[in-house]
């Protein structure tokens, strides 16, 4: 995966089996400024509506659920609880992991079983974004 930071921040990479799974970083929405976050691997799913935080970051990151919620899973609806997060995207060939685009507070559900990834990254997020997948199995974000 690359990273460009010209005049338009990008993401690029292959798709992984049947998968996109890219590094993410979670970081709280108690304080704006407050840049530390907790890396972990995101899930691209363009079939969700809203993103979603799995137990190990929000134990991690000592988050509060604010209210549980319906949502829809394939053919039935769960009460889950949400929590208010942020998400940013890792420039991975600095120096330092910096941030150079994070997004405002997202409102997320969470699952309590262990999966390959930590975040599902949903359209609530992704629309903000413009999203390609070509036919020779990589895949591109760009955003700004």
């Amino acid at each position: 995966m690359t990273l460009d930071l010209c005049r338009l921040l990008s993401l690029k990479g292959a798709v992984s089996g049947k998968q996109i799974i890219l590094p993410i970083a979670v970081l709280g929405s108690r304080s704006p400024s407050d840049l530390t976050y907790i890396q972990c691997n995101a899930l691209l799913d363009t079939g969700a509506t809203s993103s979603g935080i799995g137990p190990k970051i929000i134990s991690e990151l000592l988050l509060r659920s604010y209210q549980k919620k319906p949502l829809s899973v394939a053919t039935e609806m769960r009460m889950v609880d949400y929590y208010l997060f942020r998400i940013g995207f890792i420039d991975s060939d600095a120096a330092s992991n910096t941030l150079p685009y994070v997004f405002a507070e997202t409102d997320g559900f969470s699952w309590k079983e262990e999966k390959s990834f930590d975040l599902i990254l949903g359209m609530d997020v992704l629309s903000q974004c413009d999203f390609m997948l070509k036919r020779n199995g990589y895949w591109e974000l760009k955003f700004g």
